[in-house]
């Protein structure tokens, strides 16, 4: 697909035939509020969705129903959706 715009340095396509936009790089979330010792915590998630979709043109975000990557009882699949929810939700 071509490039259909730039944000901030980062090159948008199009996503099939479709006239949605997305940035060819992705913020990855799997581990974000996992149960393991180097997970990030939710305020470093803020940070990064900040630095990434707010200042760096990123519009992909990866994430799925299982994350993070570990869970726990404490941090159970869906946590990172609900990060991401938190960061998004008006203030």
């Amino acid at each position: 697909n071509d490039v259909v715009s730039i944000v901030d340095g980062i090159r948008r396509k199009r996503l099939g035939n479709s006239d949605i936009a997305v940035s060819e790089l992705a913020l990855g979330t799997q581990r974000w509020g996992g149960a393991d010792f180097n997970s990030p915590d939710e305020e470093l998630c803020h940070q990064l969705l900040d630095r990434g979709v707010l200042e760096g043109g990123i519009n992909l975000i990866d994430t799925a129903e299982q994350y993070p990557i570990p869970s726990d009882r404490s941090r159970p699949e869906g946590a990172t959706e609900e990060i991401i929810g938190r960061w998004h939700q008006p203030n």
